[in-house]
């Protein structure tokens, strides 16, 4: 059966990347919750999609730049606040797994030793645009995910020589020659992000490994009537 995989939680319900959110995901029955994890000045790992506060906080100016202690109080949506990376595993450990998508280039160790702290690594994928974080967190000894949003065939063979756990390709480069590429090579795709029916069932045919929605509710419900038939 298709995993479901709960963009930022289920950022089309609640408000992205906060508790929030993660717990409707989980509700939801999403095999997995995907998350975006960025630095604090000070080196406090929170989750946050962009660089800076201005669009998903109350706050402004980039994450980088502001200490733990000054943005820890801000509103995320709904009274929400920005969650450190020990808080989200605390809240989902034991429900469903995780794919933590690093954001920026350095804090590998970090992150893994943080998770490794809460004894989860075997329920975390980590996951990120950036080649070297990959390949990094792959070295310690983590499970791994590349996404890419182009160049599909030559990041298919990057992935053959790596051995990810998964790979997170756009949906728009995947079609049954990609499909069958990737299968050939062992390698298990996860498409982003599918928000409509006629997409995800499309996807499901097409026999992709998991599909990534911002409505986990939704992809649930479509997954498991698909399966019936």
């Amino acid at each position: 059966m298709v995993k479901v995989v709960g963009h930022r939680g289920a950022a089309g319900e609640e408000p992205e990347n906060t508790l929030r959110s993660i717990l409707r995901g989980i509700e939801c029955g999403a095999d997995f919750i995907e998350v975006d994890v960025r630095s604090t000045k000070d080196g406090v790992l929170v989750l946050l999609h962009d660089e800076t506060l201005d669009r998903t906080t109350n706050g402004s100016g980039l994450l980088r730049e502001h200490n733990f202690s000054e943005i820890c109080n801000l509103d995320a949506g709904k009274g929400e606040r920005i969650p450190r990376v020990e808080e989200v595993l605390e809240v989902i450990k034991g429900k469903c797994r995780i794919l933590l998508e690093l954001k920026e280039v350095g804090w590998e160790k970090k992150l893994f030793r943080t998770v490794e702290e809460k004894n989860m690594l075997e329920d975390v994928i980590f996951i990120s645009f950036h080649k070297e974080c990959v390949e990094a967190l792959k070295e310690m000894g983590g499970k791994v995910g590349i996404i890419f949003s182009k160049t599909p065939h030559a990041y298919l063979e990057y992935a053959r020589s790596l051995e990810p756990e998964l790979i997170i390709p756009h949906y728009r480069l995947v079609d049954e020659e990609f499909i069958s590429r990737a299968n050939e090579y062992g390698l298990n795709v996860n498409v982003w992000t599918i928000n409509d029916i006629e997409r995800m069932i499309s996807f499901i045919k097409l026999g992709v490994f998991a599909i990534t929605s911002d409505y986990p509710c939704l992809l649930r419900r479509v997954v498991d009537e698909y399966s019936l038939q």
